[in-house]
């Protein structure tokens, strides 16, 4: 049997309304290239919105899996991304977007992940871009007590149409109970983490709860998942750090000062010119 790769620590995020982040500013140095991991619930039958504002030097990932999102954006794209699509906007130099959530039978659930875009070639302060992928063009890997959903990059010998800026892996597990599920990423795919959706499931002999994110030691060793009685539903997100200092002021993140004035000068000129446009 091969021993699974350690996780370092576990933790709980910090919820705000229904909305819990996992990822914050102090954690970059171990998170690389992760900037955020949220989770959204809601039992509201009423939509929720949220008005234009603006992010840069990230790549910011949605993945609705009850409800649907109602995506603008400043590149003039409109997406209406349902439950199991994926949406990626690469924020760039700087892009503005409002969207809106419509719950689907009361409920709402979505996870966003962001990294940090990579400062060589450009690929930091690049043209902002918005994309919709199709669930149906996204691999499901079935093996015998297990699915596995590649949202992005690749798994086994299935490759997601979905290609980040950065080397990333982002995978949506199902579990059946008193199950093995076994992955060893690249090897210079050095930051993993796991985070349990449901159930609960064991890895380098740690107890993994619902709503708990756990982030693995940098290692050759295959990431190994277990459950008991209770099958699980967890993520799996394996990427290659980016070499460059990782700055933030909560809406964006560069590597330097410099792009960070460059791109809250652009964001400031969108937004002006968004509500020149709404008086």
């Amino acid at each position: 049997m091969q021993k699974s790769r350690q996780l370092t620590h576990i933790r709980h995020g910090i919820k705000k309304g229904f909305t819990t982040s996992f990822i914050h500013e102090q954690h970059f140095p171990t998170t690389n290239p992760f900037v955020l991991w949220e989770h959204t619930t809601s039992k509201n039958p009423s939509s929720h919105s949220l008005s234009f504002h603006g992010h840069s030097g990230i790549e910011a990932i949605s993945y609705p899996i009850t409800g649907t999102i109602l995506h603008h954006d400043s590149t003039q794209q409109h997406h209406v991304v349902k439950s199991g699509d994926v949406h990626m906007m690469t924020s760039g130099q700087g892009i503005i977007h409002k969207s809106t959530t419509l719950p689907q039978q009361s409920t709402t659930e979505t996870f966003q992940l962001w990294t940090a875009l990579p400062e060589t070639n450009n690929h930091e302060m690049c043209h902002p871009k918005s994309q919709l992928f199709n669930k149906h063009y996204l691999p499901l890997v079935e093996d015998n007590h297990s699915t596995t959903k590649v949202l992005i990059g690749h798994y086994q010998q299935h490759t997601s149409p979905i290609k980040s800026h950065c080397e990333l892996i982002l995978l949506d597990i199902i579990m059946a109970s008193y199950s093995t599920w076994c992955f060893t990423p690249p090897k210079d795919y050095q930051s993993c983490f796991i985070y349990l959706k449901s159930g609960i499931s064991y890895s380098a002999n740690n107890k993994l709860m619902p709503f708990q994110i756990g982030f693995f030691e940098s290692s050759p060793a295959p990431i190994i998942v277990t459950t008991t009685d209770q099958s699980s539903r967890f993520f799996i997100a394996c990427a290659v750090p980016l070499k460059q200092p990782l700055i933030t002021n909560q809406h964006s993140v560069h590597s330097s000062k410099n792009n960070m004035d460059i791109s809250n000068m652009l964001l400031k000129k969108l937004i002006s010119t968004i509500n020149n446009k709404e008086e």
